[in-house]
Formats: C-alpha cells, structure tokens, sequence
C-alpha cells in the first residue's frame, strides 16, 4: 500500500524544483489569505488500485463536504478568484478535480456530483478520448452543459519535466487545442501528468496562453499560490474520511 509521500515521490520525481516563479494576488486581507482545498481524484468505480475509490466512497465524500458546509466551485470561477481580488467565493469554497479522463467519471462521478449538487473539474488525456474505458468528446460535452469544467492532462500523458521546448509546446497547444473544438470555449488551465514540470514548462505553459498549473505538490491554495504551482490534496481509496484528509492541510 503506497503512502501520500510515496505517491508524490512515484508522480513528481521527474520535478525541476522551481527556485523562483511569478506570484500573483498581493492584495492583503482575508479575501487572499483564504485557503482553498483542491481534492485530487482519478477513478471513481469497482476498478482495483489506490486511485479508485467506490461510488459509494465517492457520494460519502461529497455528503460530508455538504454538511459541514463546503461549495463546490468551477475551474472557471477559481481562476477569477486567483486573478481578481474582487472576485467573491462562496464562504467554504472547494475545488473538485479528476486527472486523466476515465470512463468512469461519466459513468459514477458524475452522476453523484449532480446528486449533491456539486461541481468538479476534469484533466483530459486527448490522445486517449476515443479510446475504450476514457471519456468521449460526447461525454465531456455533456458533462460540460451540466456544470462541469475542463481542463488539459497534455495530449500523452508524457512527463513534461523530462520533455524539449518543443515536445512541451506540442503537448500544451495540441491538447488544448482539442479540447477547444470539442467543448466551444477556451481551456486555460493545465495539470502537469504525474506531477511532473520544470521552469521550461512553466515558460511554455505561459506562453501558450494557459493561466494556471496544477501539480501533485500537496497543500491547499490561495491568492498568494503561485500560479503555475497549484496544489492540490490527493485522495485514495484507503482515506476513509474526506474531512480527516481535509484537514491535514488546512
């Protein structure tokens, strides 16, 4: 059974630690010094494996953030507040993402976020899109008209730390690029796979015209994250209870 530590080590140990980035949100007060929890989920089903956790695992998770209060929020409306200091949140905001675009986050996820009146946001492998047990552009279009955000997991799921320019380049503008035409509207974020990224990624991702960056790092996010180093909290199917792994970080 693999640990958080191992988890971490196995996706980012391809990480260029970046000494310096760009931070943004320098205005002071509660507004940026609110954390915001970022759930890192892959699967939700039967499948076996520490990445996947049961439906019913999944519907537990989302009933306990609902009772102590937490909003699922959209990429979209967490991008804002990272850019805009008047842009308002709810009062317990919570971000909800999946990396890799299973299947089975149309098949289970999704029906259960519509259950509890909760949003999330998926990370989309686009070489993998009509591939048997991965998402459709048919199933992210309609995720996408009920509430759902969007965002790019490159095109093969390479480590972008280990890539060229250029490899890194085509991954970023390739994916996003699909993505576009599938769902009619602008991607902008991008999940590094396994965690992996370096200050050439980061340059690339900027100039591609992407706006954020998630990582594997663990922790919560704020104004004061940088923006191309987001964190996020993994979640496995031995971490019984959603609020417990909440507050490890918070």
């Amino acid at each position: 059974m693999i640990n958080r530590r191992q988890f971490i080590k196995l996706c980012a140990c391809s990480v260029t630690v970046i000494g310096i980035s760009q931070i943004w949100g320098l205005s002071g007060g509660s507004a940026a010094d609110r954390e915001i929890p970022i759930l890192l989920y892959h699967r939700v089903g039967y499948t076996s494996g520490h990445l996947s956790v049961s439906p019913e695992r999944f519907a537990n998770d989302l009933q306990l953030l609902r009772g102590k209060g937490y909003k699922a929020i959209t990429l979209e409306q967490f991008q804002s507040f990272l850019l805009n200091k008047n842009t308002d949140l709810p009062e317990k905001p919570i971000l909800i993402t999946f990396d890799d675009g299973y299947l089975d986050n149309y098949e289970y996820a999704y029906p259960i976020l519509k259950r509890y009146g909760m949003v999330a946001s998926f990370f989309i492998i686009t070489s993998m899109l009509w591939d048997k047990g991965r998402l459709s552009p048919e199933h992210i279009r309609e995720m996408a008209s009920g509430g759902m955000s969007f965002g790019s997991h490159t095109v093969s799921h390479r480590q972008l730390g280990k890539l060229t320019s250029d490899e890194i380049s085509e991954e970023l503008n390739s994916s996003r690029a699909t993505l576009e035409s599938i769902l009619g509207s602008s991607v902008q974020t991008i999940a590094y796979p396994r965690g992996s990224y370096s200050l050439e990624t980061i340059k690339e991702a900027k100039g591609s015209g992407y706006l954020a960056g998630f990582t594997t790092n663990q922790g919560t996010c704020s104004r004061r994250s940088t923006l191309f180093e987001l964190n996020r909290i993994p979640v496995f199917d031995y971490d019984r209870n959603i609020l417990e792994v909440i507050a490890r970080y918070t």
